[in-house]
């Protein structure tokens, strides 16, 4: 929730730090992060490990609050929105017909949205298609490689991003999914994981025009990588 990267605080888009730009001091969104949210252990944390944040859970919207309004009731207002949102769309049960529980959706949903961003609150070919993509390479046992896991577990310690960074989030090095997400998924990156594209493609690539582009093979995606991502792929070892 929270950018710990050297980057400018007027510049970042985490919640963390547009909180802060809106006039709360961080202690005070740090304790709202760490508040007691058990009440909704049931509806929208259902299945969220306690050793979980809420990153993840703040649902993206225009809110109009009381100048008054504390950071933990700006969180309450996000958290009875997301499970609306939940509700209206049968997200659990959806999750559930591609073998994933609540939490897990949410948590592959957030490496969807940071892999593809799409504009509008629609969901985007892109996304579907790279949902497809994770979904098949959790199913066949595979490492998902997602990039921004290891870059977002970086940026929360305040590091340089590696490939190898050392970190239970890194779904580089290690299989599954991460010990929770590692953003707050909108609409469209839910609703990708829970109706995902057809097709059977086992890799892909951002390319530096901002196009997605689906391998089958290892040796396709290689090829892809080298015609298509120079740029955006300069990443350290």
């Amino acid at each position: 929730l929270c950018d710990n990267s050297p980057a400018s605080s007027d510049t970042k888009q985490d919640i963390c730090s547009t909180l802060e730009r809106l006039g709360y001091g961080r202690d005070e969104i740090e304790r709202a992060f760490a508040a007691d949210y058990s009440d909704y252990t049931a509806t929208l944390f259902k299945g969220r490990p306690s050793s979980a944040g809420v990153e993840g859970y703040v649902w993206g919207e225009t809110y109009y609050v009381s100048p008054d309004a504390t950071v933990e009731q700006i969180l309450r207002r996000s958290f009875d929105e997301y499970l609306k949102q939940i509700r209206a769309h049968d997200l659990e049960a959806k999750f559930q017909q591609q073998g994933l529980t609540l939490f897990q959706g949410i948590t592959l949903a957030s490496i969807v949205q940071r892999e593809v961003s799409c504009h509008g609150t629609g969901v985007c070919r892109d996304q579907k298609q790279v949902a497809q993509v994770f979904l098949r390479r959790m199913r066949e046992g595979m490492q998902l490689g997602s990039d921004v896991t290891f870059i977002y577990a970086a940026t929360q310690d305040g590091k340089a991003p590696t490939v190898n960074y050392d970190s239970p989030y890194n779904t580089r090095v290690h299989t599954g999914l991460p010990p929770g997400p590692i953003s707050n998924p909108g609409l469209g990156a839910l609703m990708a994981v829970a109706e995902p594209a057809e097709g059977d493609y086992l890799y892909f690539v951002s390319g530096d025009d901002g196009t997605t582009h689906f391998s089958h093979t290892e040796e396709e995606h290689v090829a892809a990588t080298k015609q298509y991502c120079i740029k955006n792929c300069e990443l350290p070892e």
